[in-house]
């Protein structure tokens, strides 16, 4: 064929000039409309639903981040679900849940902070408190899933209403921030009138065994030191048992305490008061007693 058969025998652009529907095509090709921003709710709605389709293949995560991811994702989508009477619902330790999600994100900061991401204050100050948390967690993953296995040994702050700072391998601090999300996810679900969920019983787990961890310390700052130790044996998903010295020179175990391991978890958030926490105890009760209320010390708040 030929560009004349085209055009039944005109040039492009005699055939332009005088066809309208060509014509009215080229003017918006040269001239396109002026884009219309789309409201700011929509468009956060259209965000977050990618971020939540999106594949996870897109960005990987290291193997010992991947419980936070979970929370993170888990998170994510409950914040996507709330209502604005919602994300003003009272929360008693940290006024709504507004003030709850900026409480989270500063407490990720911590970690995030030493992994070189901006604080989200600082690099959103406008954005809304679900996308500059959710952005700031994403791009902590990021970072992890890109450094090598000698970072995770390096000692960072972990985040808490302790006057000393506590330091702890970066691994363990990824713990905790899982531990974090997943209390106050549940904290979220629990003043919007949504049922609470457990993590998989190997987060639990995990959860315990990070609390479990800094027990002694927390024993060892309520009151003289216990040259004992304790075993803790969990139930139910998650669970396990654990023989715990208090001090370099334990020489007997003092008390045998059994609980929920789920339980012992909020127990270590502060979710659980001490003195309605529900557990058995053998040996020295005055013990079992210290080690509920040390526990109850070790959350974030």
């Amino acid at each position: 064929m030929t560009d004349s058969y085209l055009y039944n025998g005109q040039s492009p652009d005699d055939h332009v000039s005088s066809c309208p529907d060509c014509s009215a095509a080229i003017a918006l090709l040269d001239e396109p409309e002026t884009a219309v921003r789309p409201p700011a709710p929509l468009r956060e709605a259209v965000l977050s639903m990618a971020r939540r389709r999106r594949s996870p293949a897109v960005t990987p995560v290291a193997t010992v981040a991947a419980p936070y991811a979970e929370q993170v994702a888990l998170m994510d989508d409950l914040l996507s679900e709330l209502s604005p009477p919602d994300w003003e619902a009272p929360i008693a330790r940290h006024g709504t849940v507004r003030g709850l999600v900026e409480h989270l994100a500063a407490n990720d900061a911590t970690v995030a902070t030493f992994m070189g991401v901006p604080r989200t204050e600082v690099a959103a100050p406008a954005a809304p408190v679900h996308r500059r948390w959710r952005e700031q967690a994403g791009s902590l993953l990021q970072r992890v899933s890109a450094g090598s296995a000698v970072l995770l040994d390096v000692e960072v702050t972990l985040a808490g209403p302790s006057p000393v700072p506590v330091r702890a391998p970066l691994r363990q601090a990824l713990v905790q921030r899982t531990f974090e999300t997943w209390t106050h996810a549940d904290d979220i679900r629990a003043a919007t009138d949504r049922s609470r969920a457990a993590p998989r019983p190997e987060h639990v787990r995990m959860i315990a065994e990070f609390g479990l961890a800094l027990l002694p310390r927390a024993m060892n700052a309520k009151g003289p030191r216990r040259d004992v130790s304790v075993t803790i044996v969990l139930t139910g998903p998650g669970g396990g048992s654990w023989t715990i010295p208090l001090s370099p020179a334990s020489d007997h175990v003092g008390v045998l305490l059994s609980a929920d391991a789920v339980d012992f978890c909020r127990l270590l958030a502060n979710r659980w008061l001490p003195g309605c926490f529900p557990y058995a105890a053998e040996g020295d009760p005055a013990l079992a007693r210290d080690l509920v209320r040390a526990a109850a010390t070790l959350g974030c708040d």
